[in-house]
């Protein structure tokens, strides 16, 4: 049995900074980036999946507005999005989310990264202002290694672990 995965790393993708770490767990992956441009944060995500690489939990982060999203055991997506511009809380309750669906996130490699881990080809997709539509995914090209991180640009890579 392989050991855990559980590194960091930092690098470049379509010129913003991603700085990551992913951990594995017998609960699953902890899939966890920051991207910024020129110094200023475009968001910050965790993402959760299970051992089979479905996902099972997701938070983010960007441009004042948070979402949280999970799936529920009847095939559907749950969660809440809070605007700091918007009336307060969107409610996301009941949205289609078959088992084998993930979740897809406008500019994030991670986020590419683990759909490709979980071969989701469906799913929620939130874009750059954090609003959530389900549906098909896009093509997700984005080239990963063998442990399914994304390869980046100036790539560097730590371990976690002491």
């Amino acid at each position: 049995m392989n050991a855990p995965l559980r590194l960091a790393g930092r690098g470049r993708w379509r010129g913003d900074l991603v700085t990551w770490t992913i951990s594995e767990g017998r609960r699953g992956r902890r899939w966890r980036e920051v991207l910024t441009r020129d110094g200023a944060m475009l968001h910050s995500l965790l993402l959760e999946t299970d051992p089979a690489g479905r996902f099972t939990h997701l938070e983010l982060a960007v441009a004042g507005v948070l979402v949280t999203l999970h799936p529920e055991g009847d095939g559907t997506l749950h969660g809440n999005r809070v605007d700091e511009a918007g009336a307060g809380v969107e409610h996301i309750e009941g949205l289609p989310f078959p088992d084998g669906s993930g979740v897809l996130v406008e500019g994030s490699p991670l986020g590419a990264a683990a759909v490709r881990w979980g071969h989701a080809t469906m799913g929620a997709v939130i874009d750059r202002a954090g609003r959530v539509r389900v549906g098909a995914f896009p093509d997700v090209a984005i080239a990963t290694d063998e442990h399914g991180m994304p390869r980046l640009d100036d790539a560097a890579t730590w371990p976690l672990e002491r």
